[in-house]
């Protein structure tokens, strides 16, 4: 089985890619596809395109530095899923609110939100999953991994690769050209070779305010506009300039600087695999070093906001079977220090490199002192600036 796993350079936002490959068998998944520097988001999504059909797509939130080369990449090539967090109206009245305030709300982004499924599936998408989120109230406690892998493809005998979500996580709805799932809180995506699995997952973790900060945020969006507030309705308000004005109210009222819910995703095996090749760091630009004994589960953060102890100690405790196989971390938040924790790294025993994905921005993306907290636990080696420079992109190879 070969794996490979790139961080994209596209600037102030994320793009990453995987791909497995078990003899002819391919599987590919991407991970957040936006960038507010547009003409290189535009020359990796062509890049990206190009290596064929896509199985899954993971959508960590839906800030415009995230998801706004969605729609190019779904025109470039076929995309069968996409996983994202499940949002109720509220939520989208957030993410509505975050691009006004930063400026960047566009009439494609609005029409997504009022049906994000329909909006998806009308451009080729097969599957639209929503992930349930976790509420800080109630964390969700140390996921159960699958049982452990017991037997392996042979050479040879390898087909078409499937992917699977547990059947008990998942509730079904078909609909016009595709289908819609809602995915229980904890599920993960499983990988099999001629029903023989692998030992590989894609594992999604969200989690969201309390209930009382969404209520008191619900309350001020009543208190504005009155009535029961819709995707379609919240959607409305933000098309009219009085009620876009009226939306940042109650943005600055309670969500300055923050963000209400982020998806993380943790790519790579469950047991400690036997290496046989690894490639670190890899990119298309640059020549490799050849390193073996090193974890290469990959941890996207997207924009979690891990400062909050609560939420850190939720996250490290879910993926607690899975925290000694992470070897390369997607620091959150570009590399703000208002969403790191220095017990995030002390948090993954045998965590190498940390990425921060941030091109030219007025926020201090990556701010200095994540930078001092990285190379001071792990080594300058460890630290990797994503940028928009083409050669700044970092990766994996390796073979299992």
């Amino acid at each position: 089985m070969d794996v490979t796993m790139i961080q994209h350079p596209v600037g102030q936002g994320g793009m990453f890619s995987g791909q497995l490959q078990a003899g002819n068998a391919t599987l590919r998944w991407v991970y957040d596809c936006g960038s507010n520097q547009q003409d290189r988001l535009s020359e990796e999504i062509l890049g990206v395109a190009a290596q064929g059909p896509i199985d899954l797509l993971f959508l960590s939130h839906l800030d415009s530095d995230h998801v706004n080369g969605v729609d190019r990449l779904l025109a470039a090539t076929t995309v069968a899923e996409v996983v994202l967090p499940y949002l109720n109206a509220a939520d989208y009245a957030v993410a509505i609110i975050r691009d006004l305030a930063k400026g960047g709300l566009s009439g494609t982004f609005l029409e997504f939100v009022v049906d994000p499924a329909k909006w998806l599936i009308r451009r080729g998408v097969g599957t639209v999953s929503f992930v349930r989120t976790v509420d800080d109230d109630r964390p969700l406690g140390e996921w159960r991994l699958p049982d452990p892998v017991r037997e392996r493809p042979q050479a040879g005998e390898v087909g078409g690769i499937s992917i699977k979500w547990p059947s008990s996580a998942v509730k079904q709805r078909s609909v016009r050209n595709g289908t819609v799932q809602d995915v229980a809180a904890g599920a993960a995506v499983s990988i099999d070779v001629n029903g023989v699995p692998l030992d590989w997952l894609l594992a999604p973790y969200a989690h969201k305010p309390s209930k009382q900060r969404m209520q008191a945020f619900i309350g001020t969006l009543k208190a504005q506009f009155g009535g029961r507030m819709t995707r379609s309705a919240i959607v409305r308000h933000a098309r009219d300039e009085k009620g876009r004005a009226r939306l940042n109210e109650c943005y600055r009222a309670l969500w300055v600087g923050t963000n209400s819910i982020s998806m993380s995703l943790y790519a790579g095996p469950q047991q400690r695999p036997m290496i046989t090749r690894l490639q670190l760091p890899f990119s298309l630009l640059r020549r490799p070093h050849t390193r073996s004994q090193l974890e290469i589960g990959w941890l996207a953060t997207g924009d979690a906001e891990l400062a909050y102890q609560g939420r850190l100690l939720a996250l490290l405790n879910h993926f607690g079977a899975l925290r000694d196989r992470v070897g390369v971390l997607v620091l959150p938040h570009h590399g703000s220090k208002r969403n790191f924790s220095q017990r995030l790294i002390r948090g993954l025993p045998n965590l190498h490199a940390c990425v921060a994905a941030a091109g030219p921005n007025s926020y201090e993306h990556p701010h200095p002192s994540v930078y001092e907290h990285v190379i001071s636990a792990l080594g300058g080696h460890a630290w990797h600036h994503v940028s928009e420079q083409r050669d700044s992109g970092f990766g994996l190879r390796a073979s299992l």
